[in-house]
């Protein structure tokens, strides 16, 4: 369990970031400033992120952690309908950050997180699981980026219908 200072440190660190993002794009941002905002060592900064990036990834892993802990696993929800509508509905929560990390180069970090949550505690060695596991990362990862292209207006419920297979959108006049 980390320290609770680390815990300020990082939280200081992961807001300054934040700030700093609601007026400049990523690459505008330094170090030298980050940690200024935050208030914390340029040393502190390095025993807890490696770079920018980390940042936001490590954010989002800690907020996806909270939801599935206090969500999925309190709650034992098993229906894979339940648990996209609560992915999104958790998504739908932080999504000034989410929308904030696209517009100003850190979507990256955003879809990393997604992927390796879906990976954690898999068994990558069943090239089935892996493959299906990837399939729905990725699924995720395309859901996510059009609704952020909307400024994410559609309803929660809305987006995780298109996890749905049969949801998915036929082109009129096609073989498909």
């Amino acid at each position: 369990m980390p320290r609770r200072k680390d815990c300020i440190i990082n939280n200081s660190i992961t807001d300054a970031l934040f700030i700093l993002l609601n007026k400049k794009h990523i690459n505008d941002i330094s170090i030298t400033e980050l940690i200024q905002k935050a208030g914390v060592s340029r040393n502190s900064f390095y025993r807890n992120f490696e770079t920018l990036e980390d940042i936001a990834y490590k954010y989002f892993m800690s907020v996806a952690n909270m939801w599935w802990e206090n969500s999925i696993k309190k709650e034992h929800i098993q229906d894979t309908n339940a648990i996209g509508i609560s992915l999104f509905e958790h998504f739908y929560t932080i999504k000034e950050r989410i929308i904030l990390t696209y517009e100003k180069g850190l979507s990256s970090a955003f879809i990393r997180h997604i992927f390796d949550c879906a990976f954690a505690g898999r068994n990558l060695t069943d090239k089935k699981q892996s493959y299906s596991v990837a399939r729905v990362s990725g699924l995720i990862c395309g859901i996510m980026d059009e609704w952020v292209k909307g400024k994410m207006t559609d309803s929660p419920e809305y987006v995780a219908s298109f996890l749905n297979p049969q949801n998915a959108y036929k082109p009129l006049n096609s073989n498909i």
